[in-house]
């Protein structure tokens, strides 16, 4: 999805494209996007995701609202819209679906419209699954990929006050903490995450990489869900290709 050249691929679809990318579709790209803020690009892309992150010590307030709103995730479940703007273009493509989460890292994503697509983590592998494709990618989380990928850092506040600097302000019944990396040669530019003051959930986290491409993801209809171990643990059907990342 990165642009690079022509566009790059996402890990998963490099099994598939081998060395000839090809320029995708502005539908394409919707696709493609699902998958960055879980994974990990081939050694022909660029990691531009980073994570939910927060502060400098000198925001105390700002870094204590993020830590509550970490807090209220695990046994919960939201309805999501992710919107995605790649570069150039100026109309969003949409896709929607429902979340659960667990004790972070522990989540399920599954992706209902346009397109059936699944990404569940357990804390240790990932799996994304494409039904249409008949194919599953596992990669494993290792530290450096959690230090990538939105949401699996949002509760470590010591990893989150290395990466960036946080300024925060009050917008009606929200907080609105915005983000930007320490490090210039970061992928990712322009984080907001809007947090309900009253019950501490995350309302929207939107960001722009530094290709230009910008995404929104916007939570509503939060609800307890007492998800048991299987909800994070994915069993490849036996017509699946399984690529190990």
């Amino acid at each position: 999805m990165a642009p690079g050249g022509g566009l790059a691929a996402t890990a998963a679809e490099v099994p598939a494209l081998g060395g000839n990318l090809r320029q995708p579709s502005a539908s394409r790209l919707v696709r493609m996007n699902a998958a960055r803020p879980f994974m990990e690009k081939s050694n022909r892309s660029r990691t531009w995701i980073i994570a939910l992150l927060l502060s400098s010590a000198a925001a105390i307030a700002g870094a204590a609202e993020l830590d509550r709103a970490a807090a209220s995730l695990p046994g919960t479940e939201a309805r999501f819209v992710q919107s995605f703007t790649p570069k150039g273009f100026r109309n969003s493509q949409s896709e929607s679906g429902l979340v659960v989460f667990g004790t972070l890292p522990l989540m399920r994503w599954e992706y209902q419209q346009p397109e059936a697509k699944l990404f569940v983590f357990d804390g240790v592998q990932s799996w994304f699954y494409l039904p249409e494709d008949k194919q599953v990618t596992v990669s494993k989380l290792d530290d450096a990929r959690r230090r990538e990928l939105p949401f699996l850092i949002l509760g470590d506040a010591a990893e989150r006050s290395r990466a960036f600097d946080l300024t925060e302000r009050q917008d009606h019944g929200a907080i609105v903490a915005s983000l930007q990396p320490k490090a210039a040669s970061s992928m990712i530019r322009d984080i907001s995450i809007t947090i309900s003051r009253s019950d501490h959930t995350i309302q929207k986290v939107q960001y722009a990489d530094r290709e230009g491409n910008k995404t929104l993801f916007s939570f509503s209809a939060f609800r307890k869900h007492a998800a048991d171990a299987g909800t994070f643990h994915f069993v490849p059907p036996p017509d699946v290709q399984v690529v190990q990342q």
